[in-house]
């Protein structure tokens, strides 16, 4: 009995749902696998994230201590050497006082230097009109 071309296009059309559903099907497991491999990671960071945070809460006393500790040592630092650092002090002020007058003294030379250069070149210039008069 032949096979109607009717019937052909049932027949693909049944293979193309049959396909469409296993495709189908096995999208659905692959997205429920993916699924419980994301929650598995997710629950694997927030495992390691809540480990890291215990982690840290334990040693913040021991930091803080340490801390302490330092700052301690550093103002005993200071004590020990402050004489010096008050020596340090006023060697530097004295240092820069005797600069400003140095500045002071020079930029009075400066002033000097200049008045006498402008002196001389009108004396020079008041001598050439008088020789170009002439």
């Amino acid at each position: 009995m032949p096979i109607l071309p009717s019937n052909k296009k049932d027949n693909s059309l049944q293979s193309l749902e049959a396909r469409a559903r296993t495709t189908f099907a096995a999208a659905r497991i692959e997205s429920i696998k993916l699924v419980e491999e994301v929650d598995a990671h997710i629950n694997s960071a927030q495992t390691t994230l809540a480990r890291i945070k215990e982690l840290h809460e334990a040693n913040c006393p021991d930091w803080s201590a340490r801390l302490q500790s330092n700052e301690e040592n550093i103002y005993a630092l200071c004590a020990a050497y402050s004489p010096l650092f008050d020596d340090v002090v006023h060697q530097r002020i004295q240092s820069v006082d005797t600069m400003k007058a140095i500045a002071h003294a020079s930029e009075v030379e400066m002033r000097k230097s200049r008045r006498r250069l402008m002196e001389n070149a009108k004396a020079r210039l008041d001598g050439a009109r008088e020789r170009h008069k002439v």
